[in-house]
């Protein structure tokens, strides 16, 4: 009986002490979101109720909400969360949750993004199993691993790689690479490829942008002026959309 005690409390240490060596391996994080580019004008709340100006380098934590004037968007660096989104004139985009956990062997990340207005385009790097990352809209919720997307404060979802999980009015639909979900008639069809191309052109000049250093220097690119015909990259991409989009 003493030989089964004392493996009993051996047992209990080593499991104690497995437990121990996994929370010291595991190291939880808050996320955040560095402004990459800013072209045009918008600005920024942490939270304060205050409203800051959004200049490239500010760094936007869980809990902010950003918002573009017209002819305008802002390109932001989730790292870990992301890696990133854009988001688009007009619009209005709450960070929710931005939190992530690495345990040396992958790292499990909580990305919740709030679209309240206008429009986002994002990529999504491959996630770990128990990941989470969603798009909520006034109507509905987008859950999205290893995507390209282009998604709406009406709810229009279009995918350019990968697949998201639309829920809206209790039903779920799946909106494959290639397709898009129209809010209106609640169905999944193919994109018009026109539309694909445009976006996706979009999304590799978000991806390639380089990040700016914290600290690095401040400065607005401004958009060409509208007013002497200069097409800008704002008028290429909302001239392919429908006029009922969001945020036009």
């Amino acid at each position: 009986m003493k030989q089964v005690g004392l493996l009993s409390k051996l047992l209990a240490c080593a499991v104690a002490l497995g437990a121990l060596l996994v929370s010291e391996t595991a190291q939880a994080g808050a996320g955040k979101a560095t402004v990459r580019a800013v072209r045009g004008s918008a600005d920024f709340s942490d939270g304060s109720g205050s409203w800051k100006k959004v200049k490239v380098g500010v760094i936007l934590k869980q809990g902010a909400i950003i918002r573009t004037a017209a002819e305008s968007s802002v390109d932001l660096f989730l790292d870990q969360n992301g890696p990133v989104v854009r988001v688009t004139e007009n619009s209005q985009l709450g960070l929710d949750r931005l939190t992530f956990e690495d345990s040396g062997v992958e790292t499990v990340i909580d990305t919740g993004l709030n679209l309240k207005d206008g429009r986002i385009l994002g990529n999504v790097k491959k996630l770990a199993q128990a990941s989470k990352y969603e798009v909520k809209t006034p109507n509905g919720v987008a859950g999205i691993r290893g995507t390209e997307y282009d998604i709406s404060a009406n709810g229009k979802v279009l995918v350019i790689t990968g697949s998201v999980v639309v829920v809206e009015g209790g039903r779920t639909h799946v909106v494959n690479a290639g397709e898009s979900f129209d809010p209106t008639s609640k169905a999944v069809s193919k994109a018009d490829p026109q539309v694909l191309a445009t976006v996706t052109t979009t999304l590799k000049d978000v991806v390639t942008t380089p990040p700016t250093p914290d600290g690095g220097t401040l400065t607005v690119v401004p958009v060409k002026d509208p007013s002497k015909g200069e097409p800008t990259a704002v008028d290429n991409y909302r001239n392919t959309q429908t006029s009922g989009s969001g945020g036009q």
